[in-house]
C-alpha cells in the first residue's frame, strides 16, 4: 500500500496501519543503521493519535550489547523508564487536551537483560552438570558473535486521545532532553491534511502538523 492511498481513504488508526505507514516512509527514504539518529513517526485522525519511537541502542544507552554489569542493566532500565514517559518526551498542542492511553516499549536489550537475570537465578539451583552445559552453549554463542553487538533497538509504542482534536497542530520534541547522545531523529507524520517528514535536532525541536 503506497502512503498516498491512506490519505485518500479513511485510516483507521492500529498498530498495523502505523506498521504500514512505516514501511512506506522507511521504503521511500530508506538510510543505514546509525548511531545518533532516530525515527519518529506520528498517524492522526480525529481523536486518535498513534506514534512509534525507535532509538538506537548506543543513543539510549551508550552500548549495543547485552547488559555485562549492574551499570549496564541499570542504564538499561533508566532509558526504559525514560521512554515509558511519552508526555514528557512528546508535548502535543495542550489545547487539544491529549492524554496517553496506551504505551508499549521492546527491545532486544531488555529481553537479553532479563533473560541474563533469569539464567542467573536458575544456576544457583541447577546441577554441576547442568551449569557446564550452559557454559559451553555460552561459549558456542559468543563464539557466533565475537563482538557482542545485537545492533538493538528501542521500539517505544504511544497512544494518545485528543478531547479537542481541531487544536492539534503541532508537537514539541523534547527528546533530545532526556536522551543527550542523540543527535537527529527523522520525523514523518500523516494527518487527515496531508503528511510531512523533517529532520529534528536538539536545536530545532518543533513540529507542525
Amino acid at each position: 500500500m503506497r502512503l498516498v492511498s491512506l490519505l485518500r481513504h479513511p485510516i483507521y488508526l492500529t498498530p498495523m496501519t502505523l506498521a504500514v505507514f512505516l514501511a512506506t516512509s522507511l521504503q521511500a527514504s530508506e538510510r543505514p543503521h546509525e548511531h545518533g539518529v532516530g525515527q519518529l513517526s506520528i498517524a492522526i485522525e480525529g481523536n486518535e493519535v498513534e506514534i512509534e519511537l525507535v532509538v538506537p541502542g548506543a543513543d539510549a544507552v551508550g552500548f549495543e550489547h547485552a547488559a555485562r554489569t549492574d551499570g549496564e542493566r541499570k542504564a538499561i532500565a533508566a532509558a526504559a523508564e525514560k521512554l515509558k514517559e511519552a508526555k514528557r518526551l512528546i508535548r502535543l498542542t495542550s489545547e487539544a487536551h491529549c492524554h496517553v492511553e496506551k504505551t508499549e516499549l521492546a527491545s532486544a536489550l531488555l529481553k537479553s537483560d532479563k533473560d541474563e537475570h533469569d539464567h542467573g537465578h536458575d544456576h544457583k539451583h541447577e546441577k554441576h552438570a547442568k551449569q557446564n552445559e550452559h557454559k559451553h552453549n555460552e561459549h558456542k554463542e559468543r563464539d557466533k558473535h565475537a563482538d557482542g553487538e545485537i545492533h538493538s533497538e528501542f521500539t517505544a509504542y504511544y497512544h494518545f486521545h485528543c478531547d479537542h482534536p481541531e487544536k492539534l497542530t503541532g508537537a514539541q520534541v523534547e527528546f533530545f532532553r532526556a536522551f543527550p547522545s542523540a543527535h537527529e531523529l527523522v520525523a514523518r507524520w500523516i494527518t487527515a491534511k496531508g503528511q510531512g517528514v523533517t529532520e529534528l535536532t536538539a536545536k530545532a525541536t518543533r513540529l507542525k502538523f
